[in-house]
Parts: structure tokens; C-alpha cells; sequence
């Protein structure tokens, strides 16, 4: 009874940031983590400004990285709005646009989690969803 409790816990601790799940049923693979709620921003395609919905999830370096995403997630949810926020509409919306968006991003989050923690915590950064209006 006790191991269910503290299994219930932990679950309602990280529901509210993210979901994980091990990934492709190997014992080995890191967890993915999903930003909730997506991120939406304006963007302007010099004309005039267009709102952009971004789903985000990572892939954990460890198991232990999802407490620190968690516990700095202020900081990195600032660092990916400000990021996602400066883009150009017309160039986001080409493949090698938001390939270039992706990588900056996963280097924005890796970022902060370095210079909060001293490692960067996550090994990649997948869209999993990004809706331009």
C-alpha cells in the first residue's frame, strides 16, 4: 500500500508540468517530457502580426532531469517565448526554418538548464505541433 501511495504522488507532482513515458518500450531509452500548455506567441511577417502555437517535448538526458525541468521551468518557459517570439513568419514556415527554430530552441533549454544546474539535461527537442494564423 505504501509503494502505491508514494507511486500516486509522484504522478500528481508531475502531471501539472509534463507527461513522460518511456520511450519505444526498451528498458534503456530515455522518458519524453511534454511542455504543458503549448507555447503561444505573436510573430510578425513585416507586415503584420500572426499568432504561433508550438507544441514542445524533450527527451531526457536522465530520469533525474525531469525534477530539474520542473523546478526550472520559469526559466526555461522565459528563454523558449522570447526565442520563439523574435521569429520571422515566412521563414518558420519553411522546413529548414523550423529545423534552424528547433535547434535553437534546444540549445536555449540545454542553456538554462546548464547554468542552473550545471548540465544541460536534455539530449533533444521535437515540435510536435506548430500552427501559424
Amino acid at each position: 500500500m505504501p509503494q502505491r501511495l508514494l507511486a500516486a504522488l509522484f504522478l500528481f507532482v508531475l502531471t501539472p508540468l509534463a507527461t513522460a513515458s518511456g520511450g519505444g518500450g526498451g528498458g534503456g531509452s530515455s522518458p519524453y517530457l511534454e511542455f504543458k500548455p503549448p507555447f503561444v506567441v505573436n510573430v510578425n511577417d513585416g507586415e503584420e502580426v500572426h499568432h504561433m502555437q508550438v507544441d514542445i517535448q524533450v527527451k531526457l538526458a536522465s530520469p533525474e532531469a525531469a525534477a530539474l525541468i520542473e523546478e526550472h521551468q520559469p526559466a526555461i518557459r522565459h528563454a523558449l517565448v522570447l526565442l520563439l517570439s523574435g521569429q520571422n513568419v515566412k521563414e518558420v514556415r519553411t522546413v529548414q526554418g523550423k529545423e534552424k527554430l528547433r535547434q535553437e530552441a534546444l540549445e536555449a533549454v540545454q542553456k538554462v538548464l546548464e547554468e542552473n544546474t550545471g548540465k544541460p539535461g536534455i539530449e533533444a527537442l521535437y515540435f510536435t505541433g506548430l500552427i501559424i494564423q
